[in-house]
């Protein structure tokens, strides 16, 4: 069994109970590219392209539940350490836009927007940067980019090209000689874009044109109990192989896999255990 030896039982059942609040699956979250199991052709295309001089945007497609973005990002923050790399002065920016999110709410997120404040004898115009700017050097990823409509698409595909964001504003009274610079040359916007999409072939030609296709795979059975054995582990959970086995065998995928032997470990814990027996399958697994 892992375990801390150092620990009395009753220390480490403490222990547990404090930090169970916290899912598995934020504990569980790969820090290093060593750490990735299974999707060993996906991180050595990602690795490659983000190390290249002039790293392509990407798309990430393959089965839910794989972990596409924390794969990307944990690739990221390696290359990102690197002198000559691309991103080194660069953030990796997420964005998640909703079905009930508005157009225009959309575009004022990516793109940023011009606005006034009001002071009685005059009005200042000052500029809110989008996440197009926040990803300068970067990575701006894209979850749900089926909700984004046309016009943002080809917004976001034109800033793209031009590596710059521009605003529109045809009154440029009261404007300090910083902002009327920026509404004149636009603000940075070297990015890569990366995408998580189902199938690559919905996107528009113009956007694939820019982009590499990283295929990610279905998790291996054997694969996906070695991820389940190590976030028991890191849980500070003991699970037998053969257990491990039974939860790859009844996950439809990895997230899934995770989130039973997140309700197992509860359920052993109510029970004094910190191990997750067979017997607890059966109230996850009918």
């Amino acid at each position: 069994m892992t375990q801390n030896i150092e620990m009395t039982y009753e220390e480490r059942q403490k222990f547990i109970q404090m930090h169970l609040d916290e899912p598995l699956k934020e504990k569980c979250r790969v820090q290093k590219v060593d750490d990735i199991l299974g999707q060993d052709e996906a991180v050595l295309k990602i690795l490659n392209n983000l190390r290249s001089q002039n790293p392509k945007s990407m798309i990430l497609t393959g089965p839910g539940g794989t972990w596409k973005r924390d794969i990307l990002r944990t690739c990221f923050k390696e290359i990102k350490s690197s002198e000559e790399s691309f991103f080194k002065s660069g953030e990796f920016v997420e964005y998640y836009p909703d079905k009930k999110y508005n157009d225009d709410f959309i575009r004022d997120s990516l793109f940023g927007y011009v606005f006034e404040i009001d002071f009685g004898s005059r009005k200042i115009k000052k500029i809110k940067i989008g996440l197009v700017t926040r990803a300068n050097n970067g990575i701006l990823y894209i979850d749900n980019l089926e909700n984004l409509t046309s016009n943002n698409i080809l917004k976001l595909l034109d800033v793209m090209k031009s590596k710059k964001v521009y605003y529109e504003d045809r009154l440029i009274l009261n404007v300090s000689d910083h902002v009327k610079r920026f509404l004149k040359e636009g603000f940075p916007a070297d990015f890569r874009l990366a995408v998580n999409v189902d199938d690559s072939a919905l996107l528009p030609d113009e956007l694939l044109d820019l982009c590499e296709i990283i295929q990610f795979k279905e998790y291996d059975k054997r694969v996906l109990a070695d991820i389940i054995k190590n976030s028991a582990n890191k849980g500070m959970f003991y699970v037998d192989d053969e257990v491990c086995i039974k939860i790859a065998d009844a996950a439809k995928n990895g997230e899934d896999a995770i989130g039973m032997l997140q309700h197992l470990a509860i359920k052993a814990l109510k029970h004094g255990r910190d191990e997750i027996t067979a017997d607890d399958l059966k109230s996850v697994i009918f």
